[in-house]
Formats: structure tokens, C-alpha cells, sequence
């Protein structure tokens, strides 16, 4: 297995487009506390940035509340595959995109534009379908991404 890291960005909104959930983490106090989630992004100007829905009021938007670091892991799992020279190890072929930022529940036009990439990831047509009650009934996060890692494990081509 060859491990690399990815620095096209094109090869990195590959991965977030065909990903299908995204890992965020958060502080509950001194403990970690980590949730699947929905997610979608923009890639424009700078800083990549994510979006999450998640309840109105819930454990996710009070840990914000207290702490707004944030940490996420989104990958894009190959083959599990066992190792040639040792085939009671397996290893994975993966892309992966980790990093850090700061999140934070948006309100107004941002929360529209964000559970708008959300919808988009998804191929949902619904957001002009969806009224102002039905909006009101949850919450958009937006994580900024601060720091990023992104990798690949392949095997070698022989």
C-alpha cells in the first residue's frame, strides 16, 4: 500500500462530493464527543467550509455554545484488502480529508445558503419546496476550516 498526501483540490472535492457522511467531533467538557453526520461544503474563497443540520435546541448546539472548536474526519472507503506479505493483516484502500476550525449555528440568508449545500451534496431538488416553519424547525451549523489534512491509500499497480 502507498500512502500520500492530497493536495489537488480538485482530488479533494472529489472525495467530499462522493463521501456520504462526515465525522464531527466536539468538546463535552474535558471528553470528546464525536457524531455521524449529513454534511455539505463550499470550496470557494479561502477556507473550506462545512455544513450540518442538526435539532434547533439538542446536545450538539449546547456543546457549541460552550466550546466552538471543532474537529471532522470525512472519507471515502475502497477495498479492505489483506496485506501480501502478511495476509493475516488487512489494510484499506481510503481518500480521506481530516482537519480543524471553529463552528458555530448560522441564522438568516447564511442559514439558507448553508442547508442549501447540504441539499445540493445530497441531489435534493427540495429547497424550494421548503417553507419558513419548516426552516425554523432546526439548526444550520457551519464549520471553518482552519486546518486540513488530506490523504490517500492505494495499492501499488503492478
Amino acid at each position: 500500500m502507498i500512502l500520500k498526501e492530497i493536495t489537488d483540490i480538485n482530488e479533494i472535492e472529489s472525495v467530499l462530493e462522493e463521501a456520504k457522511m462526515c465525522r464531527l467531533a466536539l468538546f463535552n467538557g474535558e471528553k470528546p464527543y464525536i457524531t455521524p453526520m449529513l454534511f455539505g461544503y463550499c470550496l470557494s474563497g479561502g477556507n473550506p467550509e462545512i455544513y450540518f443540520r442538526c435539532g434547533e435546541k439538542n446536545e450538539i448546539t449546547e456543546l457549541i455554545k460552550k466550546n466552538n472548536s471543532a474537529a471532522f474526519e470525512i472519507d471515502k472507503l475502497g477495498e479492505v484488502c489483506p496485506r501480501k506479505e502478511n495476509p493475516c493483516l488487512v489494510e484499506a484502500v481510503y481518500e480521506s480529508v481530516v482537519g480543524t476550525g471553529t463552528i458555530e449555528v448560522i441564522t438568516g440568508i447564511d442559514k439558507i445558503t448553508g442547508f442549501s449545500h447540504i441539499l445540493k451534496k445530497y441531489n435534493t431538488n427540495a429547497e424550494h419546496n421548503i417553507s419558513e416553519q419548516v426552516l425554523n424547525s432546526f439548526a444550520v451549523l457551519k464549520l471553518t476550516v482552519t486546518e486540513i489534512c488530506c490523504k490517500k491509500q492505494f495499492q501499488e499497480e503492478k
